[in-house]
């Protein structure tokens, strides 16, 4: 009688404490398709052979396109990215593409920063955005998104780049 007694005080603990665990996990949020086209401001040095390296800040207007569980009218969030990057061009090889960002949005209430790392030859780049830090909203935001991005040198403009990126399902954690 006493183990029965036992037992009946100890399910209910259990079934509450692993509701205060499951509750402490992050939260994935799917934002949907984003899209930026950008430009950037820099040095491109000719480093021979085809390979150039561009350094310098890039700037543009990020699009998530976002669907609401249980609406049919798509809902259209838009965000300042701010990057310093250095892009490998490569007319024949691939290279590498690195990048930090600021994402802020709402008037700049909520900002993330990102890390973002690619490799592609000439005007292509493939690789992945890193959550690293946000404040507001965003505060504890984590994860890793896929995305593609084209890069084109203009020709004529010292230093001057232009291109676009894409996630096709942007996706992160919030705590």
């Amino acid at each position: 009688m006493q183990f029965r007694q036992s037992i009946l005080l100890i399910v209910p603990l259990l079934v509450m404490s692993i509701g205060l665990f499951c509750g402490a996990e992050a939260k994935t949020i799917e934002a949907g398709h984003g899209t930026v086209s950008w430009t950037g401001q820099g040095v491109i040095d000719d480093l021979g052979d085809g390979d150039r390296i561009f350094r310098g800040a890039i700037t543009g207007t990020l699009l998530v396109k976002h669907l609401p569980e249980g609406s049919a009218q798509a809902q259209i969030h838009q965000s300042i990215m701010d990057c310093q990057a250095i892009l490998h061009v490569s007319e024949n090889k691939e290279g590498p593409k690195t990048g930090v960002c600021l994402i802020k949005a709402h008037e700049g209430k909520d900002i993330a920063y990102v890390e973002i790392r690619c490799a592609g030859v000439k005007g292509e780049c493939k690789g992945d955005m890193t959550w690293v830090w946000g404040k507001g909203g965003f505060k504890g935001i984590t994860g890793t998104t896929p995305f593609s991005a084209s890069i084109y040198i203009e020709q004529g403009k010292e230093g001057r780049m232009h291109g676009s990126a894409h996630w096709p399902e942007m996706t992160y954690s919030l705590p």
